[in-house]
């Protein structure tokens, strides 16, 4: 992955394009073991980076699968399969432990794997096998079955899964069959159990179990392919998987909020409305792209920076998106209601300005990201709700449709980032920073304020802006014991001002 850059082609191709991926030879080493990083070279390699690059927020971690393959065996019984697979999580949980414990605020995600395909591979080349870089392993193996080794690979992602849900700064997307999913078996298998079926139809996330990961998904040297590591095509789908399921909604800032759906859709200057998420123009008929956000559940009463996510889904004649994009904003709806009508075209908006179009429009199922100029920020309120008009001026013959708001994970997306809050005073200081200590905290956190201020109210939200504890009145102690385990956005009003922070509660 880092060889290929997978991670920051698919973050850009997700709207990203502002993230990117770190890794060297001392990190990326290939044939590493767990234990290896539990050593001197690797720890310190890994201390360095994360105390001297705070804007790290995650680290992507793919340990533990040469363990396996190095020291499992078809012969090996039940007590030692247990054994070894509890030997190489608790070898994980320490790199873990120590990645935290150098910066306990970044988010660890461990990939996981997907199945391998010796025995395929490998008899491919017959009867040349022996002279495979991967027949080795597999004989020190055993010559396992795909059945085999892909029960020990679930078995032990299983364990990793369980694990990251005790963890709120661990994650792992769970997808061994993810190859099958994506690929297919388009050519029948050319060993046991043989058959082939198609792209998309494997069920995620086990997939097939006694079937490899397709022989096509892995990577190609030319006279003969891994029977490990997948091929760049392959990492981008388990990347891709991982954006979706993980990056997407992981990157975003402080709050994101998804469209309305009910109050999305397209009208057109010849007065055509319709629900499908359109923007271009064809012929002389332009078409605007209307969202609607629920901006009334903001955690923040003050936006210093905002972002619309669209996917693409299809495109009709000519690609019309360039590097901007016309966007008009309204706190409140268009046309007095938030319904999408005729009307709604030529209403006045309470701003509008030309903001910068970033992320991709290649291919269905890429991202672009709307910067918003700092203009329209003043009319994202708490208050209100908020409608969004999108247009290309000038497009022509050429029709973009995005993804609406039936999926979750491919609705259109605000991305909120929350500026410093003073309003008790014009010249207050701002005290978001440092209010709460510890942070990450097991429940009880201190509330470091300046001096002289009272405590007014506090409110925890959780991160869909939903309030989850309130507390009025003075005192610079407050208990989040009685919440789950995750991430916290704490708000304190004061005399002097208020102030907002993320709060982990383990």
């Amino acid at each position: 992955m880092g060889v290929d850059q997978t991670i920051n082609e698919v973050l850009a191709k997700w709207g990203h394009s502002g993230y990117r991926y770190y890794t060297n030879l001392t990190l990326a080493e290939n044939g590493a073991e767990t234990d290896d990083f539990l050593g001197m070279d690797k720890q310190a390699e890994i201390t360095d980076q994360l105390l001297n690059d705070p804007d790290i927020s995650v680290v992507h971690l793919s340990i533990g699968g040469n363990d396996v393959l190095g020291d499992w065996n078809v012969g090996f019984t039940t007590a030692q399969t247990d054994s070894l697979k509890q030997a190489v999580f608790q070898r994980l949980h320490q790199v873990i432990t120590f990645i935290l414990g150098v910066r306990p605020d970044v988010q660890v995600l461990w990939s996981g794997y997907m199945y391998p395909n010796f025995e395929e591979v490998i008899e491919d080349i017959a009867p040349l096998q022996t002279i495979h870089p991967f027949y080795g392993t597999w004989q020190d193996m055993g010559f396992p079955s795909f059945a085999q080794l892909n029960a020990i690979l679930n078995d032990f992602s299983g364990l990793m899964e369980a694990y990251a849900d005790t963890m709120d700064r661990v994650s792992f997307v769970n997808a061994t069959g993810l190859m099958q999913h994506t690929f297919g078996q388009a050519d029948p298998l050319g060993v046991a159990p043989g058959g082939s079926y198609p792209a998309l139809e494997a069920p995620l996330p086990l997939g097939y179990v006694d079937y490899p990961s397709p022989k096509s998904s892995m990577r190609n040297y030319g006279l003969t392919r891994d029977c490990f590591h997948l091929s760049a095509g392959g990492y981008r789908d388990m990347v891709d998987h991982h954006a979706r399921r993980f990056y997407h909604k992981y990157l975003m800032d402080d709050q994101y909020l998804l469209s309305s759906g009910t109050f999305d859709g397209t009208v057109t200057t010849a007065g055509t409305v319709s629900p499908a998420l359109q923007l271009g123009a064809m012929g002389t008929e332009q078409h605007g792209l209307v969202l609607t956000f629920p901006t009334s559940t903001m955690t923040g009463a003050l936006v210093g920076g905002a972002s619309i996510f669209l996917r693409r889904t299809a495109l009709t004649g000519n690609n019309p998106i360039g590097g901007t994009v016309e966007v008009k904003v309204k706190s409140g709806g268009f046309g007095g209601d938030f319904v999408v009508e005729a009307a709604d075209i030529t209403d006045v908006p309470d701003a509008s300005a030309t903001a910068c179009r970033f992320g991709s429009t290649a291919g269905n199922g890429h991202w672009i990201r709307i910067d918003l100029p700092a203009n329209l920020l003043p009319y994202v309120q708490q208050t209100e709700d908020t409608q969004f008009i999108l247009s290309v001026p000038g497009a022509a013959d050429g029709v973009v449709t995005f993804h609406d708001a039936s999926d979750p994970e491919f609705a259109p997306v605000l991305n909120l980032r929350f500026a410093d809050i003073v309003t008790d005073a014009d010249d207050a200081p701002s005290i978001r920073f440092g209010t709460a200590f510890p942070n990450p905290t097991t429940g009880p956190i201190d509330l470091a304020l300046p001096e002289g201020s009272t405590v007014l109210d506090v409110q925890v939200h959780d991160l869909t802006g939903r309030m989850v504890l309130q507390r009025t009145g003075d005192g610079r102690m407050l208990d989040l014991s009685g919440l789950p385990t995750g991430q916290y956005l704490l708000l304190v009003r004061t005399t002097t001002g208020r102030s907002m922070q993320r709060v982990v509660k383990w």
